[in-house]
């Protein structure tokens, strides 16, 4: 599936199919904010997947994001001027005079090259580390000594942009490109793990042993008629266009 350029998406809230079994006439009325969404990365022990390829032939700002959350921007990003592909996030102060602490973990040997092909990125977090994977082969990693800053709660995770609604609009990280897979792996830091359940068809996955720890996996397919992506995990954190309301 193709991310428009200033047509983001959010996994945002958890739907309500108790009406609706099929899942095919799911409507905006019988959803509420996911607390487990908004508090998804300030867990200890985790990965998230996605698959993705890039075009620079697609309008994007200089600067876009993957995948992200608002606030001090957090998520995957590419810079098309620099050609770099990185991870960058936000801790809290170690003190009260040297303010919040910026990280950047950039992806090595991760160039226009590859990612003009399908690519596979996974960010692993166990305890106070980040990890990078790309092709399911360890790129890089950070340590941190502190937690993620609270921006991070307040919102849900966003596809296409880093920070939309932003008045500074270098902050908003608007992107252009394909996405074809993403899942999230809650207590699991094995990516042999992720491996296993990327390579396992999602009709399959409640037969894995891991399944109860996926918060949700999205294969961009599987999408109803009011362009709504079903989870495909055992929840219902159904991924959706961000109202304009809210782009800038």
């Amino acid at each position: 599936m193709k991310i428009n350029y200033k047509e983001p998406f959010w996994a945002k809230y958890e739907w309500d199919l108790t009406d609706h079994k099929d899942h095919q006439y799911v409507t905006e009325f019988n959803k509420e904010e996911s607390h487990k969404i908004k508090n998804l990365f300030h867990q200890n022990k985790y990965a998230l997947h996605l698959e993705v390829k890039i075009n620079k032939k697609y309008k994007s700002d200089n600067i876009f994001c993957l995948f992200g959350k608002p606030g001090k921007n957090f998520g995957v990003t590419y810079n098309v001027e620099a050609d770099v592909l990185a991870l960058e996030f936000w801790t809290e102060a170690t003190t009260k005079v040297v303010g919040d602490e910026f990280h950047y973990v950039n992806f090595y040997d991760t160039h226009y090259d590859t990612l003009k092909e399908w690519t596979n990125i996974t960010v692993v977090r166990n305890d106070d580390e980040f990890i990078v994977y790309k092709n399911f082969e360890r790129n890089n990693d950070k340590d941190f000594d502190k937690n993620l800053i609270d921006d991070y709660r307040d919102e849900g995770l966003l596809f296409g942009a880093g920070n939309p609604g932003s008045d500074v609009p270098e902050h908003r990280y608007h992107g252009s490109f394909d996405i074809r897979k993403c899942f999230f792996i809650e207590d699991e830091t094995d990516i042999d793990i992720v491996k296993k359940i990327y390579e396992t068809n999602v009709s399959d996955l409640n037969k894995l042993k891991e399944y109860k720890n996926i918060i949700f996996n999205y294969d961009f397919d599987t999408v109803n008629n009011q362009g709504i992506i079903f989870d495909n995990s055992s929840n219902s954190y159904f991924v959706e266009k961000i109202p304009k309301d809210f782009i800038k």
